[in-house]
C-alpha cells in the first residue's frame, strides 16, 4: 500500500487557514475522479512548509478535469468572464466591510462569512481545479506536440518558432501589464500600489511589495521576431488531426489562464488581509498567528471572542497533519498516527539515485553546483553559473535565474514560469522531474542534460 502514494507538491509560506480552504477541493476531487471514500490525499505540515501527499493518479486526476472544465477556449471564457465579476465582488464588498470592522468587533462574524464564500469560490476553479487540470494538460501538450514535430522531422528552429507562436496567451495578466509598465517608464512607487495585490495568494501570510521587487519584474531582452507563423502555416507544417489541432489550439487559453486565475486568488487575499489585522487587534496576537488556525477555528474564535492559543503555539512548535473527509478537516498534532509518518518516510526515502530525468523545457547544457532554492530568502545564494534547483520558480526569482546556468524544477510543464523564462534567456531547463530538491543536495556539481532531459551528480 505504501508504493501508491506519491508527493503531489510541496510549498512554503502557505498558512493553515488557506489550506483549510483548498484541502477539501483536493479531497472531493480526488474522491469524484476515484470513485471512492478511501482516503488518498493527506497534508503534512511542518514550519511554514507544507508538502501534499497522493494516493491516486494525479495526472489521471488532472486530465478527468481538464476535459470536464477546459476541454473548449469557450469554457475557459466562461471562467475569465466569472472571475472578472468576482473580482469586482471582492473589491466592493472588501472595501464595504473594511469600514464597518475598523474598531468594532460585532461586524467580524459577517464579514468573516463573505469573506469564505468568496474563498470557496476561489478555491475550486481558481485554485485547486485549475491547478490540477493545467499541470497534466501541460504534460499532454507537450506529448502531443513533441510527436507530431518529431514525425514531420521539423528542425530545431522550426520546433523553437512552433513552440513560440503556440505558446502566446490570449490576454495580458497583471504580470505582463507590470513589464508593460515598466518599459514605458511608469513610476515605480506607483507600480509598487498599483500591483500591490500580486504579494501572496496565502489568506493571511504574505510579504508586501516594494520597489526592488517591482525592479525585478524588468523584462530581459529576448532579440528581434524575425518570423512568425499563421495558423494555416503551423497546419501545413504539422499536419495534425481535427482533434489534435482543437486540442493544440487551446494553448493561449489555458497559457493566459494559468496566471490569471493566480491575479484572482492574490486579489482575494490582499482585498481581505485587513479583516486579519482586525482580528490581531481583537485578539492582541499578531495577524500571523491565526495563520496556524482552520477558517473553522478563526470563524469559532471570532464567535467566542477566545483564541485558542494552545492550538497556535503547538503547531507553530510542532509538525502536524491535515486530513479528512472533505467537509470535516481533523489535525494531527502531538498524536499522529503512525501510517503517515510511514508513508511519508517511505516518500521521502525512495528516491536514493544519482540521476534524474524530466521535461526538456529548453534545450541545451551545463555543469555547475546545485544551489537548492525553498523560497525567496534563498535567491541570495545562487551565484553566476549554479545551477538552480526548485520545487517551481516564481516571478521573485528572477534575479537568481538571471545568474544561474541552468534551471531545474520538481514540478511544471512547457507553460511554467521556469519554462517560460528559460526559453527567454535561453538556458538549459528540465521540469517536472518529480524529486530534484530530494536527490541533489547543496554543493553537488551535476551536469543538465537539456538535450536529452536528464539531470546527473557527478561523482
Amino acid at each position: 500500500m505504501l508504493n501508491r502514494w506519491n508527493k503531489l507538491l510541496s510549498r512554503e509560506g502557505v498558512d493553515l487557514t488557506t489550506l483549510s480552504g483548498v484541502d477539501p477541493v483536493f479531497i472531493k476531487t480526488i474522491r469524484e475522479f476515484s470513485k471512492s471514500n478511501k482516503e488518498y490525499f493527506f497534508t503534512y505540515f511542518e514550519g511554514k512548509r507544507f508538502t501534499h501527499y497522493i494516493a491516486v493518479d494525479a495526472h489521471g486526476v488532472g486530465k478527468y478535469l481538464y476535459r470536464k472544465y477546459f476541454r473548449t477556449p469557450e469554457q475557459v471564457k466562461k471562467y475569465y468572464q466569472r472571475g472578472l465579476k468576482l473580482r469586482k465582488e471582492i473589491e466592493e464588498s472588501s472595501k464595504q466591510w473594511k469600514k464597518r470592522v475598523a474598531g468594532k468587533n460585532k461586524y467580524f462574524r459577517s464579514a468573516f462569512k463573505i469573506f469564505q464564500k468568496q474563498f470557496k469560490e476561489i478555491c475550486g476553479i481558481y485554485s485547486i481545479i485549475s491547478y490540477l487540470s493545467i499541470e497534466s494538460w501541460q504534460r499532454d501538450f507537450e506529448v502531443l506536440l513533441s510527436t507530431l514535430m518529431n514525425q514531420r522531422k521539423l528542425e530545431e528552429v522550426e520546433q523553437e518558432w512552433i513552440r513560440f507562436v503556440l505558446c502566446q496567451p490570449w490576454k495580458k495578466t497583471a504580470l505582463l501589464d507590470l513589464k508593460d509598465g515598466l518599459l514605458q517608464g511608469e513610476n515605480i512607487k506607483r507600480l509598487v500600489e498599483k500591483y500591490q495585490f500580486l504579494r501572496s495568494w496565502a489568506v493571511v501570510w504574505y510579504r508586501s511589495i516594494d520597489t526592488e521587487w517591482i525592479k525585478r519584474m524588468q523584462p530581459t531582452a529576448t532579440g528581434s521576431l524575425q518570423q512568425l507563423y499563421t495558423a494555416t502555416q503551423l497546419k501545413k507544417l504539422l499536419k495534425p488531426s481535427k482533434s489534435e489541432w482543437q486540442f493544440l489550439t487551446l494553448a493561449p487559453y489555458i497559457i493566459f489562464f494559468k496566471d490569471w486565475r493566480d491575479d484572482v486568488r492574490r486579489f482575494h487575499a490582499y482585498a481581505w488581509a485587513f479583516l486579519f489585522e482586525e482580528l490581531g487587534k481583537q485578539f492582541h496576537c499578531h495577524p500571523f498567528d491565526l495563520g496556524y488556525l482552520t477558517l473553522e477555528e478563526v470563524e469559532e474564535s471570532i464567535s467566542t471572542g477566545k483564541l485558542p492559543v494552545e492550538k497556535i503555539v503547538q503547531r507553530k512548535n510542532s509538525p502536524f497533519v491535515l486530513t479528512g473527509n472533505g467537509s470535516n478537516l481533523k489535525i494531527f498534532v502531538t498524536d499522529i498516527p503512525q501510517r503517515y509518518k510511514k508513508i511519508r518516510e517511505h516518500v521521502e526515502n525512495s528516491r536514493e539515485t544519482n540521476m534524474v530525468s524530466g521535461v526538456i523545457a529548453q534545450k541545451g547544457t551545463a555543469v555547475g553546483e546545485v544551489i537548492i532554492i525553498n523560497s525567496f530568502h534563498d535567491i541570495k545564494k545562487v551565484g553566476e553559473g549554479q545551477i538552480l534547483v526548485a520545487n517551481t520558480t516564481h516571478p521573485d526569482y528572477l534575479p537568481a535565474m538571471q545568474r544561474a546556468a541552468a534551471f531545474v524544477t520538481n514540478e511544471g510543464g512547457v507553460i511554467s514560469h521556469a519554462a517560460i523564462v528559460a526559453r527567454e534567456m535561453k538556458k538549459p531547463c528540465i521540469v517536472n522531474t518529480k524529486f530534484a530538491t530530494k536527490v541533489f543536495q547543496n554543493g553537488d556539481r551535476v551536469e543538465v542534460d537539456a538535450e536529452r532531459g536528464i539531470v546527473r551528480k557527478l561523482i
